[in-house]
This record gives C-alpha cells, structure tokens and sequence, in this order.
C-alpha cells in the first residue's frame, strides 16, 4: 500500500527528532562525565599536592626501614587525616611502598580495624595484580576504579628525585554518579520537550507551508477533468490562491498558466474537430464525415438512408447569381436541419446534394418520413417564377437483406431522381 507523502514527512521528523534527542543527551552527558571525571582528577591532584607538602620521601624510607613512629610521624599522620576530612568525597588517604609482597603501609588515614599501621603489608588485590610491575617500579599510572571509588596512584619522591612510594587517594564515585544520574533525567526531560516542540513546529510548517499547497493542487487536478467549465463556472485551478512566496507559489502559478494554455489548444482543437467534419456554409455533416459514418454503418442492417437534391440549383445561379444560389442552399440546410434527430444525421456531399442516414428505423418509417418532407411546403426553396423555382428533391430507401449499404444508397438516389423528374414533367 502507498504511503502518502504526509505520512512519509512525519515519520522522517520523528525519526530524525529522535536521533537530535538521542544525541543531544548523550553529548551532554558524556559532556558532564567528563566534567565530574575533570573535578575527580583534580580533586585527588589537589590531595596528594598537599600531602606533598608534610610528607618527606626521605623520612619515608627511614620509616621503612626501621618501623618505629616517633612525634614527627603522628604530627604527619594527623595532618593526613585532616585532609581527608576537608572533603566528603575523600574516603581515604594512603602513603604505601610496593613490593613482591604486596603493599608496605607508612600511613593510612583509615581509623577502623581495616585500617593499616605503620609496616603492614597488604597483598595485591586482583585490580592491582594486573599492574603489579608498574607499582613496585612506581611508575606513573591511571586511577584504579573500584565499586563505588577511584584510588589515585601519585608517586612520592625522595630529596634525591628517586619515586620511594605511592601517595594513593581514594575519591567516592557514588555522589558522583548519583548527580549523574540526576542530571541525566533533568536532560532527558529538557531535551526531549525541546525536541519534541521542534517536531511539532516542523510538522506544522510542512503542513502549512508544503503539504496544504500540495494538497490543494493534488485536488484542483484530480478534479480538472470534471469541474473545468462546468456550468461556467471556474476550474478549481484558477480558484486557487497559494502565496507562499517559494517555489509551490511558483508551481501553483505555471498550473494555472499551463490551464490556460490547454483550455486555448483544447478549444483551437475543437474548433478546427468541427471544421474538418462539417460544412462551413451549411453547418451539417461534410463528404469527409459522411466517408468516414458510411464505414462505420456497413453493418448497420436497421439503416434508412433519405437522400435530397437542390432542383434547379444551377439555372438560379446563372439567372441571378451565385448569391441567390447560397441563399437557396442554406434554405435547404435549414430544412433538413428541422428533421435530424438522435439517429439521423444530415451531410452535405456535394454542391447541390444531401444524404440523411437513419439509424434503428424501419421500412414503414422510412416511407412516412419521405412523404412528409416532400408534402412540406418549405421543401421549397425559392420563389415561384414563369420559368422556374428551386425545390428539394426527396428520395428514400430501406436497407434490404443482403443489400450492402452502397447499393441502399443508390436506391434512395434513384428515388430522389424519379422525384425530380415528376415534378418537372407535372
């Protein structure tokens, strides 16, 4: 089934309404991702910054190796649980050296009994198992996601430049993503109604400005044919009034000149229709239309055929002129022009000769009709004078079984003849 074009524009702006949403709120998001990710990676840069500052890598290494805290140490220790309480997104911060082992703690800000101490060693978890080398070369690395965390590895220098172990920073991902998550519904909300009120406005501004025009000349032609000067009344073409100021007001406008253009061929067509088959004196039938009927009449076993001669004709044109003698044809036109029906038809075949061709009549009809034309006294044509008048000489014949149409034809001419020569000889 074909799908209109109404429907085919609606269904592209919400296809592509939808891949604007879609895509606005994606690009938006990881916008925002990458803001929080940005704020995360600062915030632990800025931590481990600052830890920088009260922890001495030398000290470190002194730690290390001989496992006993003194005052300098809990003065340290204190400061880095300070700052790991200036920020609720700051779970933990951590001073560890690593080893084959694992991780050697020096400090750890976590107070529970998870906690580490000074020299505890924690083996690798599967996250840092996989990044084992890195870690006990103290290279530097990218933070290590964890459910709910992100721990970040920064190295802690000695005074000789020589990394002796990691400063690790442990920053929450679950504020993070609950904003996230927050701020993709607000988004999604906001996107989606803009989106959504852009498809609507699309869809009214084709309607209004494409698909209404195109409908309304979709129309206007489908009804041409029948509306077109009927009952005078304007085609439905040049009613219409679409201003839209772009190419469908320009289309609009050549329909209406091409109308007009085919209203003029179409009424020259039927002018020079009417000329190629009729007679320009009389009006009737000419002897081209009366060839062509004659063919499509062999057949025609219910035919009649009536066939006229203007008497003395030429006589009236060599007395009084050829004037006299138009005069006298029209008059005979007019006459027979009285008697044609829907099934008789009346061509003028020649200067001074009729035929009548009578379709689904009978023998019976035929004869009535012949005797009425000749009892009619505008049968005729001129005035009575001492040396002659013109009048229509009137013949008839019914197509008899096995008769072809030619042969009827010469039977009504024979009886127009016998006609003729009656009245002379009365």
């Amino acid at each position: 089934m074909k799908k209109s074009l109404k429907y085919k524009i609606v269904l592209a702006i919400v296809i592509i309404v939808c891949i604007m949403d879609v895509s606005f709120i994606f690009v938006n998001y990881v916008n925002y991702m990458n803001v929080n990710r940005n704020y995360t990676d600062s915030l632990a840069q800025t931590v481990a910054n600052t830890c920088r500052l009260v922890v001495d890598g030398d000290s470190v290494t002194g730690y290390l190796d001989n496992r006993r805290r003194n005052t300098a140490y809990y003065e340290v220790w204190n400061k880095l649980i300070d700052y790991r309480n200036t920020s609720e997104n700051v779970l933990q911060i951590s001073v560890v050296n690593f080893r084959d082992g694992g991780g050697c703690y020096v400090y750890d800000t976590d107070l529970t009994e998870n906690g580490a101490f000074l020299g505890d060693i924690r083996p690798y978890d599967e996250v840092q198992n996989a990044i084992k080398d890195e870690l006990i070369a103290c290279e530097k690395i990218e933070p290590l996601e964890y459910n709910g965390r992100s721990d970040y590895y920064i190295p802690l220098n000695s005074s000789y430049n020589i990394p002796v172990a990691y400063i690790i920073v442990g920053i929450s991902t679950e504020n993070v993503r609950r904003e996230q998550l927050t701020y993709l519904g607000y988004i999604t909300i906001i996107v989606t109604s803009i989106t959504v009120l852009f498809g609507v406005f699309m869809i009214w501004f084709m309607q209004h400005n494409v698909l209404g025009p195109l409908n309304a000349m979709s129309k206007a032609a489908s009804s041409y044919s029948i509306a077109i000067l009927r009952d005078g009344k304007e085609s439905p073409i040049s009613r219409m009034n679409i201003r839209t100021g772009d190419e469908l007001e320009r289309l609009c406008e050549s329909m209406k000149k091409m109308e007009h253009d085919i209203i003029a061929s179409s009424s020259q067509l039927a002018i020079a229709d009417w000329n190629s088959n009729h007679d320009s004196m009389t009006q009737l039938y000419n002897k081209r239309h009366y060839k062509e009927q004659l063919k499509e009449l062999q057949n025609d076993c219910t035919i009649g055929v009536i066939y006229f001669d203007i008497d003395n004709l030429k006589r009236m044109n060599d007395t009084f002129g050829h004037e006299k003698g138009d005069a006298v044809i029209l008059k005979a036109a007019e006459f027979i022009r009285r008697y044609l029906t829907e099934q008789a038809s009346g061509f003028r075949i020649g200067g001074d000769e009729f035929v009548m061709p009578i379709r689904d009549c009978t023998e019976e009809k035929v004869q009535e009709l012949v005797s009425t034309m000749r009892g009619d006294e505008k049968g005729n044509l001129s005035d009575v004078t001492a040396e002659f008048y013109c009048r229509l000489a009137i013949g008839g014949a019914f197509r008899k079984t096995a008769e072809t149409l030619e042969e009827t034809i010469k039977r009504a001419d024979d009886e127009m003849y016998k006609n003729k020569h009656s009245v002379r000889k009365a």
